[in-house]
């Protein structure tokens, strides 16, 4: 029995110490987390500046992250049991070292918007819809305007 208590009471010790270094802890965030922090920053000063609203905060979801396309050669070998395709992504000199070609970057899709605005009116948050509805093409089941 007292073995077991004192285990209990070194693992309530080890979970209130501070970390001790064991885990990395970055400030840099994802391009696709910046992405979306920027839009919501940007959504909100548009909203902010309509008539009727004092404040909102605005959280947008996005389908996915960045999607890239790279240039690449593709071969294409023919045998008995069928065809191989080989594709190698084409490499250009930059700066002393190699790098894939970029051939197109595709920015994440916002799929729902959440909008809460204290104190709006019904026709504000109309126009509140209306206005994410025309910047990413959503519908109204995927707007949600809180007051």
């Amino acid at each position: 029995m007292p073995c077991i208590l004192l285990a209990l009471a070194a693992g309530l010790v080890l979970l209130l110490l501070p970390d001790g270094g064991g885990s990395v802890q970055t400030d840099t965030l994802s391009p696709t987390r910046e992405y979306r922090e920027t839009l919501e920053a940007e959504v909100e000063d548009l909203i902010s500046r309509m008539e009727g609203v004092d404040t909102c905060t605005v959280v947008l979801t996005l389908s996915y992250g960045f999607e890239y396309l790279y240039a690449t050669n593709q071969h294409i070998n023919e045998h008995s049991g069928g065809k191989e395709t080989d594709k190698t992504i084409v490499l250009a000199t930059e700066d002393g070292g190699e790098v894939p070609i970029l051939l197109r970057e595709k920015q994440p899709v916002v799929c729902g918007a959440a909008v809460v605005c204290p104190g709006a009116d019904t026709a504000t948050c109309l126009r509140i819809s209306s206005l994410l509805s025309a910047l990413f093409g959503l519908e109204g089941n995927a707007i949600s305007i809180q007051t």
